[in-house]
């Protein structure tokens, strides 16, 4: 088992993104995606171990939508549907995501995907945790405690850097 904290694994996240915004909102389309709320995003792409390119960016919203406990800010379904419908769209008209384009089936099979992992969580991520309570924690233990199985982009010492992200 690794003994990778949160925070370190974070620290990998950011410096092989280093154009991601930090400590300011973001808007994607039309939903704007708070800051505290960006950076539990990101966490959360940390312990899935998620990649940054679409289709994992499609499963990750898909899992926060199922994975956090219902008991949340009304916004969150707002930006976990938004953001989707967002993409969806953009697959229906073929615009490219990187390297090629995405279909909307694409778009579909993974978030459903994301959708049905979160559903299986042993425990439910609290939507109001604070960041900072849990990020010495080591990933392993994250892991474990939720029941979340590792995608494993984030823990290699020199993981090989994403695809073109759209959170750029």
């Amino acid at each position: 088992m690794s003994d990778l904290t949160l925070a370190a694994g974070l620290d990998r996240y950011y410096a092989q993104n280093p154009t991601f915004l930090r400590n300011q909102d973001l808007w994607v389309g039309w939903i704007r995606i708070p800051w505290i709320d960006l950076q539990k995003h990101d966490i959360m792409h940390v312990v899935t171990g998620y990649g940054t390119h679409l289709t994992d960016e499609m499963r990750l919203i898909g899992f926060l939508l199922t994975a956090v406990t219902w008991r949340r800010p009304w916004y969150f379904y707002v930006q976990s549907l938004g953001v989707f419908l967002e993409f969806l769209v953009k697959a229906q008209v073929r615009q490219r995501f990187g390297d090629r384009p995405i279909s909307p089936g694409e778009i579909w099979q993974h978030y459903w995907a994301g959708v049905r992992q979160g559903s299986r969580l042993r425990k439910k991520i609290d939507a109001y945790l604070d960041p900072e309570t849990v990020m010495a924690r080591s990933l392993a233990d994250l892991r474990q405690e939720y029941g979340i199985a590792n995608a494993g982009a984030w823990d290699a010492s020199r993981s090989p850097l994403p695809p073109p992200s759209l959170c750029t």
